[in-house]
């Protein structure tokens, strides 16, 4: 029967609503997309106005709560969309690289294989979702087609994990083979590398002379933090006294915090910003929230340097050309730029160690300066 709302005309709070007397309650709210009402009658209640609205306030959070509670129960006939939203909510840790990864699934995997029964989830599925995304993306950059390390992130980061979920619930008997994409990479070789950075070095100590919060910023990409760690460090993440700085676990690929050694020059840069030291520490000038994109400044040392293909990740290349050419071995070279080298385990450390390695690697970089 058809709820006559036109009678609730009294705003209790969000999702409540009483008539003229609130004697009677109209409970609204949404769950998973999905309005959900009930109302409540207590007009044979003994009870004075303050404690009717109490109970009906008390009322809406246990109906919220009984579908929480019931949505948490999935079977085999559980759409794979009802299973990753549980496996996220549930199995995972509350951070930034869960939401990112539950971002990304709604955005490849929510409209199409998302609304299969996970027991009719096949390879079949998994490898049409495959050549669908190497055919094309959902943005500018990808419209002809993901690259293979997005596609092995929805594939093997994000899709495996939750059928591996539903295999441990006991709701499916195996799961479906998932195939990697193949790699196509051309390795980039830079000429004259060790020229390159010297130069590098010397046009961003120039340019930023007086600004030491992008001489910092420049000064990090230049010894091998990618751009994501660099925008999203935090003061609280640097150690002055130890000289050491933590990419933590949810801004690296690793997924584990690192620690890594803090140059001489970069420390010096840090400490001459203006700032309560909380935080952030490249927060936009403007916005005081996470720094989108140096470009004008970027733009300016390519000019100075005549380096065009220069940008942020551009960097890492660069290091990684002139510290060959000087014969860092491959161990150090990877543990400082935060990868880790599984097959090399008793030239260096048994594990990988990025403070020590980074360390070692600065010191040979001081070197060309």
């Amino acid at each position: 029967m058809a709820v006559d709302r036109t009678q609730f005309t009294q705003k209790v709070e969000t999702g409540i609503k009483a008539n003229e007397n609130y004697t009677k309650f109209y409970l609204n709210f949404k769950f998973n997309g999905k309005s959900k009402q009930k109302v409540l009658d207590y007009s044979k209640k003994q009870w004075d106005k303050r404690t009717r609205i109490s109970n009906a306030k008390a009322q809406l959070i246990l109906e919220k709560n009984k579908e929480v509670n019931e949505g948490i129960n999935f079977n085999e006939n559980s759409t794979l969309n009802t299973v990753a939203e549980i496996y996220f909510k549930l199995a995972c840790e509350d951070s930034a690289w869960t939401k990112n990864r539950q971002d990304t699934y709604n955005l490849y995997c929510k409209n199409g294989i998302g609304n299969k029964k996970i027991k009719l989830v096949r390879q079949v599925d998994i490898d049409s979702l495959r050549k669908s995304m190497e055919k094309q993306g959902h943005s500018k950059q990808t419209l002809n087609g993901c690259s293979p390390r997005s596609i092995k992130k929805v594939l093997v980061q994000i899709l495996k994990p939750i059928l591996m979920y539903a295999y441990e619930n006991k709701v499916i008997p195996e799961i479906p083979i998932i195939k990697s994409p193949k790699q196509h990479r051309n390795k980039k070789m830079v000429q004259n590398a060790t020229q390159k950075f010297t130069t590098l070095y010397k046009e961003i100590s120039n340019i930023f002379h007086d600004d030491p919060f992008y001489r910092a910023l420049f000064l990090f990409a230049l010894y091998g933090r990618r751009w994501n760690e660099i925008r999203t460090l935090h003061w609280e993440e640097v150690d002055f006294e130890h000289n050491s700085y933590t990419i933590l676990a949810q801004y690296n690929k690793l997924g584990i915090d690192q620690n890594y050694d803090l140059p001489g020059v970069i420390k010096d840069a840090l400490l001459q910003i203006t700032d309560e030291w909380q935080g952030l520490i490249f927060k936009s000038p403007k916005t005081q929230k996470e720094l989108y994109s140096p470009k004008r400044q970027l733009e300016k040392i390519k000019q100075a340097t005549g380096i065009e293909k220069l940008t942020m990740h551009y960097f890492r290349h660069i290091l990684v050309s002139a510290m060959g050419e000087h014969g860092i071995a491959n161990t150090i070279l990877s543990a400082s730029l935060g990868h880790t080298n599984l097959d090399t385990v008793n030239q260096f450390y048994l594990t990988v160690n990025h403070k020590e390695a980074s360390k070692t690697a600065n010191l040979e970089i001081e070197k060309l300066f």
